[in-house]
């Protein structure tokens, strides 16, 4: 075996050790927040046994227009059910993340091979490169964070697109056309769809190629027609579609946000200062995933911090073109950081910061520090050592970090009181101190936490449930939920979820929220369900579920068919009818549902993208409209019964 090669192996596998053991801690940890939210589609037709099972969940992602499919179907290896243990996933994860790490070296190894590196500092300023990225403290909130897959399998498959080009690169130089542009092939069409049905910022390995070419790899001798060929084909022509798909996609008052867009643009230059803070600056604690308190820049002086950042990514932006002859793999990191912010941090109306987008963007951050310790005389002897110790600090940080993710009760303690602006941070530390039965505790939490956002619809239904769990619910509380409700609307999920569960159980959960309150409650998100023909649905369906409270059969039955008069779904129709036969009869049903399966009308089209294809795969496969007419057939069995001169066999005895 070549000593060099066997070098390389030796110190991969070392680092790999190296951040199984950093990252280890992870594995006790539990599902946050979103991973309810996609992973629940895993169990959501019951287990995925057949085709048609595993059709309908494929196609069921709800993270971006293109779905994920691939980094759900990953999802698959941990469980094929839901409810599931969240074990195997953070397992999933944290392998993954290793294998990231193993591709990293061999992209940097054969970055420095291009750009005519000597062997020995290329590979060691690969290792030390790859591992300044994965012992990082920061990817904790990626690599514990199960829905976080998406990320990480998108940069899995952006490594192989990279090292793919670099092969193909070589072929080209070497003058073996038809293997470069089989390996050109791979690295764009063939990686860069995977990456993008991983998740949507997979569509940014052209343009991060791009930038990896352009700043470190070009030079004045590559004038083979191929090669030139192939830079404007596979990576300037889908970089430019994808700044006109950017462009297309802006909305100057993007809804259900607020802010602008021109205030989200104002507010990423702070972000992306922010990120780089710390990255450069590690830590145990972070924003983790409570970035709901990162304040807006309502203007380039508002906040005063807007304007310096906004200037500091300017000389960022033109940074790589001055740097790009002298320090042409500082300048090339540079541009592949920027780049890979290129979709999430610009126009898209996306949440306003997560330190997760950092994880693919900052691979490469790493590797110009390594090889200026590394490869100038002065620092042969300086160089390994503080590499060495930079690498512990990293990899010490990183598993205390994982312990304190692991243990979610004192995790959710360390993010309040770092995050007091965060109502997420808040919210999730009163839901441990109510878990531990300190409510007195969760409930002066919160009421201070409303002191500073009167509005914020999840503080004020959580501080509503915790006075009804004391038994002293006010009015105060209670027209403060009405007040965020009201600006809410039954548009968003919280607010649907919570004021279906209190109508389907409210007598079970707390005396004092009795049907007038909830009438009160039901009545205010109707003034923020305006104009959107989901929420007017929803709220319909609200209505009609009051009604029924109300025991209003007839009442219930026309705002159901005023909730799929807005927007019709098959799923909420059997929903609907299996209420009212459950408080009105089967009789009232029938009458709602009969009408509803002799249309032909079809369901409300999904936005364009995967969920219009799991649309068409549902109405394939006739999954509702079996279901809809199997309860029509219980449901008239049931009426028969019912019907005068029906005598059962037990009457007769």
């Amino acid at each position: 075996m070549n000593r060099s090669i066997r070098h390389l192996g030796v110190w991969s596998a070392a680092i790999c050790i190296a951040m199984a053991a950093s990252f280890y801690p992870l594995l006790a940890g539990g599902f946050l927040f979103d991973d309810f939210a996609n992973l629940k589609a895993i169990g959501e037709y019951g287990p995925i046994r057949d085709l048609d099972g595993l059709a309908r969940y494929l196609t069921s992602g709800i993270a971006d227009p293109l779905g994920r499919p691939l980094a759900m179907a990953s999802f698959l290896l941990d469980a094929r059910d839901w409810p599931a243990e969240p074990g195997p996933f953070l397992r999933s994860n944290l392998l993954l993340h290793v294998l990231n790490g193993l591709l990293l070296i061999l992209v940097l190894a054969r970055l420095a091979r291009t750009m005519g590196l000597s062997k020995a500092i290329g590979d060691s300023a690969a290792l030390a490169g790859a591992a300044l990225w994965a012992l990082h403290p920061l990817w904790v909130s990626t690599v514990g964070y199960v829905v976080q897959r998406h990320a990480m399998l998108a940069a899995t498959f952006i490594l192989l697109g990279l090292l793919a080009w670099l092969i193909a690169l070589a072929a080209f130089r070497q003058g073996h056309v038809g293997r470069g542009w089989l390996w050109a092939g791979l690295a764009m069409p063939v990686c860069g769809v995977l990456a993008a049905l991983s998740k949507a910022n997979g569509m940014l390995l052209p343009l991060l190629v791009l930038a990896v070419h352009y700043f470190m790899l070009a030079r004045p001798e590559d004038r083979q027609a191929p090669q030139r060929h192939a830079v404007r084909l596979l990576l300037v022509f889908p970089s430019l579609l994808l700044a006109l798909g950017l462009l297309a996609a802006i909305d100057p008052d993007p809804p259900g946000r607020p802010w602008s867009l021109a205030e989200r643009v104002m507010s990423q230059p702070r972000a992306l200062v922010d990120y780089i803070f710390h990255l450069a600056i590690p830590r145990v604690d972070s924003v983790g995933l409570f970035a709901d308190g990162f304040a807006v820049s309502r203007s380039l002086l508002s906040p005063w911090t807007a304007l310096p950042a906004t200037l500091f990514v300017l000389a960022l932006m033109v940074a790589p073109f001055a740097l790009r002859r002298s320090h042409p793999a500082l300048a090339g990191a540079l541009a592949f950081f920027l780049a890979g912010h290129a979709m999430e941090s610009t126009v898209l109306p996306l949440e306003l910061y997560f330190e997760h987008r950092n994880y693919l963007p900052a691979m490469l951050l790493g590797w110009p520090l390594a090889l200026h310790l590394l490869s100038h005389p002065w620092h042969e002897r300086t160089g390994p050592p503080i590499l060495g110790v930079a690498l512990a600090v990293l990899a010490l940080l990183t598993f205390q970090r994982a312990q304190l993710w692991a243990d979610a009760p004192r995790q959710a303690a360390v993010w309040a009181t770092t995050l007091p602006d965060s109502p997420r941070a808040q919210t999730w530390a009163a839901q441990h101190e109510i878990e531990r039965g300190d409510i007195q505790a969760a409930e002066t939490r919160l009421a201070s936490a409303l002191k500073n956002h009167p509005s914020n619809v999840m503080l004020a239904l959580n501080h509503l449930d915790i006075s009804c769990m004391q038994g002293r619910l006010s009015q105060g509380t209670v027209r403060r939920a009405a007040t965020a409700l009201a600006e809410a609307g039954a548009g968003q999920d919280v607010v649907q979820s919570w004021l279906r569960g209190k109508l389907q159980r409210s007598s079970q959960f707390c005396n004092d929220l009795d049907f007038p309150t909830i009438s009160l409650l039901v009545s205010a998100s109707a003034k923020g369900s305006e104009g959107s023909a989901m929420a007017t649905s929803r709220q319909r369906r609200l209505e009609g579920m009051l009604a029924l409270s109300g025991q209003d059969c007839d009442q219930a039955s026309r705002l159901f068919q005023a909730a799929q008069d807005a927007q019709r779904w098959a799923s909420e129709a059997f929903g609907d009818a299996a209420l009212l036969a459950s408080a009105c009869g089967p009789d009232e049903a029938l009458a709602y549902l009969e009408p509803f399966l002799a249309s032909s009308q079809p369901d409300a089209t999904e936005r364009p993208g995967m969920l219009r294809i799991h649309q068409w795969v549902l109405h394939r496969q006739g999954l509702w409209r079996d279901e809809l007419v199997r309860l029509r057939t219980l449901l008239r069995a049931e009426l028969a019964e019912q019907q005068p001169g029906n005598v059962t066999a037990t009457e007769q005895d």
